[in-house]
């Protein structure tokens, strides 16, 4: 069974009739506007005129027939509107992609030898064939030095079986 959620949106004398999932997503991307426009001075006019905006375009997907506002629909108003910008940086409260957590290490998964160009490549954030390709050539241009940098380091590097761990 599906609930339905009816709502008034500001600027629109007539109620929609929401899914629950869709209802969930248009209050998920005014909280969000809200929380990004906090410290904005007009933030009740811009949540007023998002309001207004999704119910215009609401209005042009739907039509005046008492049909359901779906997630689909709302996705395809919601991304014709687009995200708040606000000019600044978001605020603490907005989740981010949490740091990536960079350490050297040895990486058994796709390894040639053992394993140190797979490690270097991760925590460099560069393509592995790019690393191997430096490495061969500084040893080469260093008579074989670096392949005993490369020795050191397979003896040195703590080992991770993938890139994940």
């Amino acid at each position: 069974m599906q609930k339905t959620i009816v709502i008034n949106l500001s600027g629109h004398p007539e109620a929609y009739r929401f899914t629950e999932d869709a209802y969930d997503r248009l209050k998920d991307y005014l909280d969000r506007a809200a929380t990004r426009l906090q410290d904005d001075g007009d933030r009740a006019e811009v949540l007023g005129d998002l309001e207004r905006s999704v119910g215009d375009k609401l209005a042009a997907v739907v039509g005046s027939d008492d049909r359901l506002v779906s997630v689909a629909d709302i996705d395809g108003v919601l991304e014709e509107i687009g995200a708040v910008d606000t000019g600044q940086e978001p605020a603490g409260d907005e989740p981010d992609r949490p740091p990536r957590r960079r350490r050297l290490q040895r990486i058994r998964e796709g390894q040639w030898i053992a394993g140190v160009c797979n490690g270097l490549a991760e925590y460099s954030e560069l393509r592995v064939d790019w690393v191997r390709t430096l490495f061969i050539f500084a040893t080469l241009l260093t008579a074989g030095g670096f392949a005993l940098v490369y020795i050191a380091l397979a003896f040195l590097l703590p080992v991770a079986s993938t890139r994940e761990a």
